[in-house]
Order: C-alpha cells, then sequence, then structure tokens
C-alpha cells in the first residue's frame, strides 16, 4: 500500500479518486489495511470522503486491536513452513534461522515462536545481537534443554 499511499498524496490523483467516487455515487469506502492505507482513507476523509478503516496487517500492529485480519492466517502460514523446516533440518543435525515479516512489530515472529516450539526470538521491540543469540544456542544445547542435539 506505499505506492498507493505516495499516490495519494498528490492532490491531482485524490481529486480523480474523489470524482471517480462521486460518478459511480459510492458515498464512503470501507478500507482495510494498515498504516498506508490508513494514511489514504485519512486524507480522503480530510476532503469530505466517509471512511471507515478496518485493520488488515500481518503486522499486527494497529493500535486498540488484538489481532488484525491477516495475521492469524500468516501466522498458520508461518507454522507449516517451521514443521517442515524442521524436519528437514533434525534429519540433517542442522540449525534454523528463519525470518518472518513484521516490520517494526514482533507479534507475527513471537506467536510464530511460541507456536513452532522455537529456541529463541529476536524481535524489533528487543533485538538479540549475533553474539547473545550463539551463546543463547551454545548453553541451551550443551544443557540439553533445546531442539537442538
Amino acid at each position: 500500500s506505499s505506492g498507493i499511499n505516495a499516490e495519494y498524496g498528490r492532490p491531482e490523483v485524490r481529486a480523480k479518486g474523489i470524482t471517480n467516487l462521486k460518478k459511480h455515487n459510492i458515498d464512503a469506502l470501507v478500507v482495510i489495511g494498515g498504516d498506508g492505507s490508513y494514511m489514504g482513507a485519512l486524507r480522503l476523509t480530510e476532503e469530505g470522503v466517509n471512511c471507515i478503516g478496518l485493520p488488515g496487517t500481518i503486522d499486527n500492529d494497529i493500535a486498540s486491536t488484538d489481532y488484525t485480519i491477516g495475521f492469524d492466517t500468516a501466522l498458520n502460514t508461518i507454522v507449516e513452513a517451521v514443521d517442515r523446516i524442521r524436519d528437514t533440518s533434525r534429519s540433517h543435525s542442522r540449525c534454523t534461522i528463519i525470518e518472518v515479516m513484521g516490520r517494526h512489530c514482533g507479534d507475527l515472529a513471537i506467536h510464530a515462536s511460541i507456536a513452532s516450539g522455537a529456541d529463541i526470538v529476536s524481535v524489533p521491540e528487543k533485538i538479540l545481537t549475533e553474539e547473545q543469540i550463539i551463546d543463547f544456542l551454545n548453553t541451551n544445547k550443551q544443557s540439553q534443554k533445546s531442539t537442538l542435539r
């Protein structure tokens, strides 16, 4: 949506959109998205277009929402992928690092790590250094408190 928001930042593009809404007798928009979509809706609202926002982002970073539209689907997709990757990693005695989306919000990473039984998680709110991760994994491997063997 960032590309769309950039376009709606231009007054002539918004004016064209508003003209099309009026032409088709559309008096309100339901906007499903995240920050970029909400910014576009805010600009339209400032110009008299009625907009309703529904939180729809896998980042799950919209204030005052428990879970956004798309978060659960993304979480389940990650857990399924991790299950497959874990089988391969275990059969070859490998450690696997998995990166998930989420930009500045670690909700998806935290929920996925809990659901998939990850040994460690680093999120934007609490970034771990490479040294911290290696120390943690070595300590847990020696104590056999992890899935690493």
